[in-house]
């Protein structure tokens, strides 16, 4: 069965911006584990101009690391925009994984993740999490994307 993430981030409404950064393999328990933790690290000191964003990060299936920001609170500048791919960038040097291949899918054969390329996914009409996905509503209600 898919994964339901309607409960995701509870604090943050559906308008919230998103950020997906796809690893490209699964991080074992004890990689997921430091992940998460410096996600949480990350989130907890996340600013704008010195001010702190309403904000929140996961690591969904062990890969897929996912950042909000509820900007009816305080909008993400770019500065701060680009620290949360500072912290992914350093997570990738630190796990020697790379989250910033654009041309690989998370597909779901079967209700399980499997990473796959962009072009399989549509020629085998694969669903897929959408990795165009910009608001936390979407993440919510709406991730999986089916080619047809």
């Amino acid at each position: 069965m898919l994964p339901n993430f309607s409960h995701l981030f509870p604090q943050l409404p559906d308008h919230s911006r998103v950020w997906l950064f796809l690893g490209e393999r699964q991080l074992d328990d004890t990689e997921a584990h430091f992940t998460q933790e410096k996600i949480a690290l990350f989130v907890s000191g996340w600013t704008a101009h010195n001010k702190a964003l309403h904000a929140d990060g996961t690591l969904l299936f062990n890969q897929y690391i996912v950042f909000a920001v509820d900007e009816e609170v305080e909008k993400a500048s770019g500065c701060s925009i680009d620290s949360a791919v500072r912290i992914v960038k350093s997570l990738s040097q630190e796990l020697n994984i790379d989250f910033f291949n654009r041309l690989k899918v998370l597909s779901f054969a079967n209700d399980e993740p499997q990473l796959i390329s962009y072009h399989d996914a549509t020629n085998q009409q694969l669903p897929f999490l959408n990795p165009l996905i910009s608001s936390l509503g979407e993440l919510r209600n709406s991730w999986m994307l089916n080619v047809k």
